[in-house]
């Protein structure tokens, strides 16, 4: 236990020291950890061990403080804890600050609070007001509120990055937006509590700053966090979009109520968010809704169907779009400061003179300080010189020329050729089996992609499973050493939308990656089958529906039907209806009519038909099933007997029971006659026939 948490960047730690021993030597116990904090579990353990144990935290807010992503998470976490106590805040947080001038400071209710001058005072004077200024009544902080790590309730729980720097203002404008007392949302959407829109063109990184939101505000959402991605992948009309999104924002609601044991099975996506909200508004707390990448498109209507579901739920937006400007809180991002985009590009390669400095600034400013562009060329400054990267980018090529004009639109003005000319050196930088990695990503959904996924396309691809496994674990670290690929902890990776975008444009996957990543999904895809296995399926569905948009052969038909198959069995039927209607135009084209795999999608379709209550839909497709198995196989083939009875039950289901009864004695006559009285399916048979004659009598 101690007095004192102080919190300070590593810059600082000869300034503060001879303060930390005079404190010590007037009596208290002061927390001060002389050690370098990296990842963000590190972070929250030195939070939950040291600042929970102590009664007040004291900041030493220089102007590296600010840069300090260890310091802001100490601050961020006293912050919320003294905001949960009410009061004063001073009576936890005490800012000592040693520049002149406190416009650094964040936020600005510290700012506008008097802090204690640590730049001029006598080092035991700034003591004493410090030793003045605690209150030793006061209890730890980690009474207050739990400190620890939030909780994921759905989707990948993200980890941070090391390579995300300042935002800091950014950080306590969406947090001052969520938690305002009101927020007016003129969406005609169901209650979902505050709202803000992080707007801002691709690459900026507002995923990352909803990310660092996420876990350093996380204590603030005791209720949990949800992270749903909204991204999408083909073109969909105008009169589409509102369907479009209730289908995914339904997909994602279904996972969520299965996750939480509610009973949706069947349901409609109205009825599935109305028992995850109910479910969430229950917990009595608030949690945060983060939907990441909402079209540009998107309007009114689409963003009702991503909105929290209950009021205690606040929903935090990522959107390269403008058209929702009247829709909660906005915040437009914009691009790195000249301080923060020449850190995060030197942070690897620090320069090593005053000339190398020089084109480090030039560097950042031909980028136009664009988050992703300046993170990547910090990324190539490992393989080349600072003049050797700023000749190149000042001498773009044909295909940087082309990319540049397919990006207008997503790029800071002026800047596009530098930023295409960037993402273009760091794929030529990687090998062919690198490359074949981001191609990979290419055709596949935004979503985080599983390592064991990658790794066995490349072994299929390649023909030889040893040197596929390999080439996946070495490309995969090329292609994050470039940060052309981010990982999200040991098994998943996410690769940027402009960096899939390049690929397709400038080196679209061919074919052969294609139909090798097609069948590796059919070999795992039967676990569909058996609703058990589902969750390990949930990584894969996203990138399956991408591979599925457009069916052109039989393997892709056939993970179709797959897809077909995992939305039934989950009991989403209205989805798994889409689907399968989708495959059976797909096999229609593919095989005609009247082949069996034909037949067979007929046959899954009527059965989901059935389940959803549409018998008059499943018995048109039955009975032209049974029609055609007739007139192929003839009346006493398995699978003509086999429609029969499918058609009689759907007859039974509407009370034609005369119908029904007429079908199932034909086929237990010729069951009888072919298997005989005691076979398992005569047996059941005579069953199914006495109940439908007993709801006749």
């Amino acid at each position: 236990m101690a007095d004192l948490f102080f919190s300070y960047p590593r810059a600082d730690a000869e300034r503060v020291r001879p303060l930390v021993e005079e404190l010590r030597r007037l009596g208290l116990s002061v927390w001060f950890d002389e050690h370098e904090i990296g990842d963000s579990d590190a972070i929250t353990r030195s939070i939950v061990e040291g600042l929970g144990q102590a009664r007040m935290l004291v900041a030493w807010y220089s102007r590296a403080y600010t840069r300090s992503r260890p310091c802001q998470w100490e601050l961020t976490a006293a912050y919320l804890a003294a905001q949960h106590e009410g009061g004063d805040l001073s009576r936890r947080i005490l800012v000592v600050n040693p520049e002149q001038g406190g416009d650094h400071i964040q936020p600005v209710e510290l700012r506008d609070r008097l802090y204690l001058e640590g730049g001029t005072d006598a080092v035991a004077d700034l003591a004493g007001r410090i030793a003045r200024r605690l209150d030793r009544a006061a209890t730890w902080i980690g009474d207050i509120r739990p400190l620890q790590a939030p909780s994921w309730l759905a989707g990948q729980r993200r980890i941070g990055s090391n390579r995300f720097v300042g935002r800091v203002p950014d950080l306590w404008s969406v947090h001052s937006g969520l938690t305002a007392a009101a927020v007016t949302v003129i969406t005609g959407a169901r209650p979902g509590g505050d709202l803000v829109q992080v707007q801002g063109m691709g690459g900026i990184g507002k995923s990352m700053l909803a990310e660092e939101y996420a876990l350093r505000f996380g204590a603030a959402y005791p209720g949990g966090i949800v992270w749903l991605s909204a991204a999408r992948t083909g073109a969909v009309a105008a009169d589409g979009r509102e369907a479009e999104a209730e289908g995914s924002a339904g997909r994602h609601l279904f996972q969520l109520a299965r996750s939480f044991g509610l009973p949706v099975q069947g349901m409609e996506p109205s009825a599935v968010a109305a028992q995850v909200g109910r479910h969430l508004e229950a917990l009595g707390k608030p949690y945060l809704w983060i939907v990441d990448d909402l079209p540009s498109d998107a309007n009114a209507a689409v963003l009702a169907h991503w909105t929290a579901p209950s009021t205690n739920g606040r929903t935090l937006v990522t959107t390269r779009g403008t058209r929702l400007d009247g829709c909660g809180t906005i915040h437009r991002l914009d691009v790195l400061t000249t301080e923060d985009a020449f850190r995060l590009l030197t942070s690897r390669q620090p320069p090593r003179n005053e000339a190398e400095r020089t084109m480090a600034a030039e560097i950042v400013t031909e980028l136009g300080r664009h988050a992703l562009a300046v993170d990547v060329a910090g990324a190539a400054l490992r393989a080349m010189s600072y003049a050797e990267f700023l000749k190149e980018l000042r001498n773009p090529g044909a295909d940087a020329l082309a990319l540049m004009e397919e990006l207008a639109g997503e790029l800071p003005n002026g800047h596009h050729p530098g930023i295409a000319v960037t993402l273009l050196q760091s794929i030529g930088r990687l090998r062919p089996e690198g490359v074949l990695v981001l191609q990979l990503a290419s055709l596949l959904a935004s979503d985080p992609i599983p390592t064991k996924y990658i790794a066995d396309v490349l072994a299929e691809h390649a023909g030889d499973e040893a040197a596929g496994r390999r080439i996946a674990l070495l490309e995969i670290q090329a292609a994050e050493a470039e940060a052309l690929v981010d990982r999200l902890g040991p098994e998943e990776v996410t690769v940027h939308i402009l960096t899939a975008r390049t690929m397709r444009q400038h080196a679209a996957a061919s074919e052969d990656l294609r139909a090798a990543a097609v069948r590796v999904m059919n070999r795992v895809m039967p676990r569909a089958a058996d609703i058990r296995e589902h969750a390990t399926l949930e990584p894969l569905i996203g990138h399956v529906r991408t591979l599925t948009e457009s069916v052109e052969d039989e393997e892709t038909a056939m993970l179709l039907s797959w897809l077909g198959r995992y939305e039934d069995e989950r009991g989403a039927y209205g989805p798994a209806i889409a689907v399968r209607q989708r495959q059976l135009d797909a096999v229609r084209h593919l095989y005609g009519e009247e082949h069996p795999n034909t037949l067979v999608s007929m046959g899954n379709l009527a059965s989901t038909l059935w389940k959803q209550g549409d018998l008059a839909g499943a018995r048109v497709l039955e009975e032209q099933v049974l029609a055609v198995r007739r007139r192929v196989f003839g009346e006493e083939h398995p699978q003509t007997l086999t429609s029969m009875n499918n058609v009689a039950e759907t007859l039974s289901s509407q009370g034609d029971l005369a119908g029904a009864r007429e079908l199932q004695e034909q086929v237990l006559v010729v069951r009888r006659r072919v298997l005989g009285e005691e076979h398992p399916n005569t047996q059941a048979l005579q069953i199914g026939l006495d109940f439908v004659t007993s709801r006749a009598r």
